[in-house]
């Protein structure tokens, strides 16, 4: 019972040691462990007073001699898990106001029916299923194995992530740090459960698609009767440009050709009425063709350096939460939000230096004749696909990007290349370029951004933050007490349905996404476990939050960034709740956090 408790650095370290494989399983299974710690103690041990901070000495000195010694001068967590009559002793590095601990492992258990048995270790997957199972009891539900599965998928995809990283070398060429970036979240969302997960129905689908193997692929092409093509523009980009842009990788042919994923097109040859549409002469299946492109984080939307749009297009494969397809009412609400920001883009570009926003101006899809509602629906959604702006062309010559999940992951690989000196200048930087322009958007327009770690891209410049990008119009969502139905008559109902929310699922949204998922990580990454500069670190937040409250003249934003600045709890989206629930990820709700402000 002496075994060494390790940290995720150490174990990220450790990759490279003679038996990757070895240290990717251990890599991985902290991970893991270190997610459904997170989820679970956020979202609901805290809020149901399951969780003791520091329990009594006599507790701790009934913990094994190995353990004690190692963790003597640490904190440690006491979790009952009541419902299954089980203690669980967790070790972290110190308190965190936001959750934001580092776990040191193994875990401890034991069972408290009949006298308190000997402490054991737990893996983790069998921690998974002592949370599910106390969570089943408490919920009165039944035991959700297909989230155990889950989450055993997730395992075991971060640990084969990890064991092909660390025997692959790792080049990284000056103008090649956005792509490093994209491809290099080695363990995802720190707070979800299942952050690796992906049910491509094969195994190798993973390396032959996923962005951690950088792996590279070329799109697959069908020819479509050019009546049977529907694309949608904003001015001043129009349907033939959209076709001729993403057109120059297509094979010859005398109809127009579109592309998709080719996971997608295998998804697209087994509806039966694609394959009736291609017996009757009105679709060819003209296979892969053209230049090669990279996934991105989100797996799903590709991007060539050279070409003027990132291709985000359906996906019929479950992706952590979702199966990622661009439903009808997402594809017009894209266009909805685009006509929305566009005439808002000069003047925030005078007000908020170095603010940019990744537009998508244009969408296609195919419509078959003499489908039945359920098959047209199918087909609609598999062939949609949205442009979005290339990031180069909103860089200067002497910038650079990275996506801001990889800058701050832990154990990032990124950080041997972006060394920062000053963290406080770092994040101040940062800070000033994404705060503003996010509550200005917020409170002045009605528009309700999503500004998670995944949606933020940070243009660098020498290193330090020189302004950041934003993207993804599908979680763009309006404001109903600014748009009202006289604004939005240019929405399908199931669009305005989906894009119209309440003032304070907004601002639950914009807190969300912007301090707990974005800065608090950012925060955790930067301080590096060091309490004062955490400290010092949430204080310039506060200060660019307070001096945008102090040049707003809006009534109810000077009463929400008060109650903000005066320490009301975070709210924080409940990524266990919704998948124990089965539920969709739009009906998750939030838990209560204690806010870093006014401390």
């Amino acid at each position: 019972m002496n075994a060494p408790l390790l940290s995720l650095h150490q174990l990220a370290d450790g990759l490279n040691a003679t038996a990757p494989f070895d240290a990717a399983r251990r890599a991985a299974e902290h991970s893991c462990i270190r997610n459904l710690l997170n989820c679970y103690l956020r979202e609901v041990a805290g809020p149901r007073g399951q969780l003791c901070q520091q329990p009594e000495p006599a507790l701790r000195q009934s913990l094994p001699l190995g353990w004690r010694h190692s963790h003597g001068k640490d904190h440690w967590l006491l979790l009952s898990l009541a419902q299954t009559g089980q203690q669980l002793m967790i070790a972290v590095s110190r308190p965190s106001l936001t959750g934001n601990y580092r776990y040191a492992l193994p875990v401890l258990a034991r069972h408290t029916a009949g006298g308190a048995a000997a402490w054991q270790p737990l893996g983790a997957l069998q921690l998974a299923r002592a949370l599910i199972a106390n969570l089943s009891l408490e919920e009165g539900l039944p035991f959700n194995l297909e989230l155990l599965q889950q989450i055993e998928h997730s395992l075991t995809t971060t640990g084969e992530i990890l064991a092909h990283q660390a025997g692959q070398p790792e080049p990284l060429q000056p103008d090649d740090l956005y792509r490093y970036s994209e491809q290099s979240l080695r363990y995802g969302h720190p707070f979800h459960p299942t952050p690796k997960c992906r049910q491509w129905g094969h195994a190798a689908q993973e390396a032959d698609y996923a962005p951690e193997y950088r792996s590279r692929l070329q799109l697959h092409w069908f020819a479509i009767a050019e009546p049977l093509l529907r694309v949608d523009t904003v001015a001043p980009l129009t349907a033939e440009q959209l076709l001729a842009d993403i057109g120059r990788d297509a094979p010859a042919s005398e109809r127009l050709a579109v592309p998709v994923h080719p996971m997608q097109a295998r998804y697209l040859l087994e509806l039966p009425a694609v394959r009736q549409a291609i017996a009757d002469g009105l679709i060819e299946d003209l296979g892969p063709a053209g230049e090669h492109y990279l996934p991105t984080a989100s797996v799903r939307t590709l991007y060539h350096p050279e070409r003027p749009w990132f291709l985000k297009g359906s996906l019929n494969i479950r992706i952590t939460n979702c199966v990622r397809k661009n439903a009808i009412y997402e594809l017009e609400s894209a266009l909805a939000i685009q006509r929305r920001l566009q005439p808002l883009q000069a003047d925030w570009a005078q007000q908020f230096p170095g603010f940019r926003l990744l537009s998508e101006p244009g969408f296609l899809t195919v419509e078959l004749p003499g489908c039945d509602p359920d098959s047209d629906k199918a087909v609609q959604e598999g062939f949609g696909m949205i442009v979005r702006q290339n990031i180069r062309s909103v860089l200067a010559g002497d910038e650079e990007a990275i996506m801001a999940g990889a800058m701050f992951q832990q154990g990032a690989p990124l950080a041997r290349w972006l060394p920062v000196a000053d963290k406080a200048l770092w994040l101040r930087s940062y800070a000033e370029a994404l705060i503003p322009p996010m509550l200005e958007a917020f409170f002045r327009h009605g528009l309700i951004f999503e500004p998670h770690l995944q949606n933020t891209l940070i243009c660098l410049r020498d290193g330090y933050p020189s302004g950041v990008a934003v993207r993804d119009y599908e979680g763009v969502k309006l404001v109903d007490r600014l748009w009202p139905a006289e604004r939005t008559a240019d929405l399908s109902p199931r669009a305005r349905q989906s894009v119209l929310y309440s003032e304070q699922q907004g601002w639950n949204r914009v807190r969300y996404c912007l301090f707990i998922n974005n800065l608090a990580e950012a925060v955790h990454y930067l301080a590096d476990d060091c309490p004062r500069l955490e400290a010092e670190l949430w204080r310039i937040i506060e200060q660019v939050v307070r001096g945008y409250r102090d040049q707003c003249p809006l009534a109810n934003a000077r009463a929400s960034l008060d109650a903000l600045l005066a320490g009301e709890p975070l709210p924080s989206k409940t990524n266990l709740l919704v998948r124990f629930h089965k539920h969709a990820d739009r009906l998750a709700g939030y838990v209560p956090v204690a806010s870093p402000f006014n401390r």
